[in-house]
């Protein structure tokens, strides 16, 4: 029987952790927990603390050069994966990547290379094995976009991936303010729809193809130890 493992995650929002970690669980099976560390939830998972691309830099910055801590901590488990997850599009609005060009890849090559700057301490130093940076194009509704309509060519193009789901009907506008309504709920059946079609996912969001594939390598790297 294979050692049951432990991952955990880094990202945005509540809506974020449902789709990420039924990923992670999808392609490592070992995995038996997938905690979130940013934001942090209650126990129906939702956030009871501050989230936002501006917590997960916070975290980021606060864990510099502590990672192997937080990893392999002396009380406590140890974490085999830990993904940090921002989102292209907050990333743009926010200055830190550039306005992406078909599938983004130079924008997320420079998203991620600034989460690296985050996380490494003064002077530097290698990051762990365990850390996987992820960054979807133009935002993780883009996955869903790719489960759900398979016939929809290129969803890492769409610009406002949530305005276009609520467009479709699939998530609901807030009364108030009349923009998409990212219900809990509702992200945790769009999860359960993209395991179910990953492969799909896959080929058609460059982002989630290269997150995927990080974590199959550092399963594999683990699995030899």
């Amino acid at each position: 029987m294979s050692e049951a493992r432990i991952a955990a995650l880094v990202c945005e929002g509540q809506t974020d952790v449902p789709v990420l970690r039924g990923i992670i669980q999808e392609l490592w099976p070992e995995i038996e927990e997938v905690r979130c560390l940013q934001p942090e939830l209650d126990e129906m998972d939702r956030a009871k603390g501050p989230a936002g691309w501006t917590q997960v830099r916070a975290w980021c910055e606060s864990h510099a050069g502590r990672l192997a801590e937080v990893i392999d901590p002396d009380v406590g488990d140890r974490i085999d994966l830990l993904l940090v997850a921002m989102d292209v599009d907050i990333a743009v609005a926010a200055g830190i990547a550039n306005p992406p060009h078909g599938v983004g890849v130079y924008e997320t090559t420079r998203l991620r290379s600034t989460m690296t700057q985050w996380l490494k301490p003064p002077g530097g130093s290698k990051l762990p094995a365990a850390l996987i940076l992820s960054s979807p194009v133009m935002a993780v509704e883009a996955w869903v976009i790719a489960a759900l309509f398979p016939r929809q060519a290129k969803p890492e193009n769409i610009k406002d991936p949530a305005q276009w789901l609520a467009e479709k009907g699939k998530l609901r506008r807030s009364p108030k303010h009349r923009k998409p309504w990212k219900e809990l709920h509702v992200y945790q059946g769009f999860a359960a729809t993209v395991v179910s079609k990953l492969g799909r996912v896959r080929k058609a969001c460059v982002e989630a193809e290269r997150t995927a594939a990080e974590i199959e390598k550092r399963r594999a790297g683990v699995a030899k130890r």
